[in-house]
């Protein structure tokens, strides 16, 4: 991903209209690659290609391998996983080109050289390419072939928006969530939608980010938990919850919110119209001081982009949870795998509750397994580095 400095940020995403735009091309190309993919390309020809395009751009002079890159060019959840493989003498360059860095890598440890984009996640022993793994249709539909938990939900292109409210309203009912097919970082997604003007105005939020969208189902008043697997073996997860403020009877929640964006520095509580709203429903305003022990929520989704918080849950998954999240990653052959999983109480097994695995990320942020809000931090960093020695070097 190119990251353009100085343009004008999409308001709900963060990012430029030339990001959208190549959201648009990747959601386009995604559906010609992955059939080439699955049906017609061998295995190995992504990893070719891949080389082929870096030594070809680096010939061109349209890009160069940096040794002296920082963490803060790159992604939070490669700075992670670099900070720890360096502890093992492996040494990285940082692909740069027109617009910046590109979050491509080239490590190297003795006489061993790997490339990876993100994370090393092994994906050439993979059963299905990234593509199927981040395709929220494709893993719903190998979900219930699996007989694993699932959101009801369907896929549409941006010229069936129609058919996708006609669907939502008929065979769904609200409350509805639309998300992008693909994509991540929860980036124009819109929940709890609860009539059609709404749902008109998520599928237009929705389309300026990519060609398809989901519409799904939504579940009110459960929790999402994000579990990463490693290796088909080590699991980590951490509880998402909106961005809140506890109250201590001194401070007001202006104050409150200040103090908590300067302790942490990842997710800042963003402020808007839905913030208003939840203190007003509360009776509560910013100059408000709320008592001992109360919390105060000021967002209604866990999205961190919004400053949700992370609550790491790893000690309290139930058995059949963890060895869920094990076969999920077993029966999609994926090495490196975040799940996102919906539910009310993570140490309540998941056959005893309703639940849905919401989607799967082929590159999952690690870093909020290592900086959670709350909650011994667990370093998947480490685990990925048992999967580099046995796969990689």
């Amino acid at each position: 991903m190119f990251i353009c400095k100085g343009a004008k940020k999409c308001e709900d995403c963060g990012l430029t209209s030339i990001y959208h735009l190549q959201t648009w091309l990747d959601g386009l190309i995604n559906q010609f690659t992955a059939v080439l993919a699955v049906k017609i390309l061998p295995r190995g020809c992504q990893k070719f290609f891949d080389i082929l395009l870096e030594k070809i751009f680096i010939f061109l002079k349209l890009a160069s391998l940096k040794e002296d890159f920082n963490y803060s060019d790159i992604q939070l959840r490669s700075a992670c996983f670099i900070e720890e493989a360096k502890k093992y003498g492996i040494k990285f360059k940082a692909l740069y080109g027109p617009f910046g860095y590109t979050n491509y890598f080239q490590a190297r440890l003795k006489d061993k050289t790997f490339r990876f984009e993100s994370l090393p996640v092994a994906d050439f022993l993979n059963k299905y390419p990234s593509q199927i793994i981040d395709d929220k249709k494709l893993v719903k539909e190998y979900l219930k072939k699996g007989n694993f938990p699932a959101a009801e939900g369907r896929a549409f292109w941006f010229w069936q928006k129609r058919k996708a409210i006609d669907y939502g309203l008929d065979k769904l009912g609200f409350p509805l969530v639309v998300k992008p097919r693909d994509g991540s970082v929860s980036r124009h997604v819109t929940t709890d939608i609860r009539n059609i003007e709404e749902l008109k105005q998520a599928i237009k939020k929705v389309i300026r980010y990519s060609p398809l969208f989901m519409v799904e189902k939504f579940f009110p008043n459960k929790f999402v938990f994000r579990a990463t697997v490693i290796d088909f073996d080590f699991v980590a997860c951490v509880k998402q919850i909106p961005a809140n403020v506890v109250g201590d009877g001194i401070h007001t929640i202006r104050e409150l919110i200040d103090i908590k964006n300067s302790e942490f520095n990842f997710y800042k509580i963003v402020e808007n119209e839905t913030t208003k709203e939840l203190l007003k429903d509360k009776g509560y305003d910013f100059s408000s001081i709320p008592k001992k022990g109360e919390m105060v929520y000021l967002q209604k989704d866990p999205f961190l982009k919004l400053g949700g918080d992370l609550i790491e849950m790893t000690d309290y998954l139930h058995p059949d949870n963890l060895q869920l999240f094990r076969d999920i990653a077993k029966f999609f052959d994926v090495r490196v795998v975040g799940i996102d999983f919906l539910c009310q109480d993570i140490s309540v097994s998941w056959k005893n509750q309703t639940c849905a695995v919401l989607e799967l990320n082929s590159a999952p942020c690690i870093e909020m397994h290592h900086f959670p809000s709350s909650g011994k931090p667990q370093n998947v960093a480490a685990a990925l580095m048992n999967l580099i020695f046995h796969y990689y070097l």
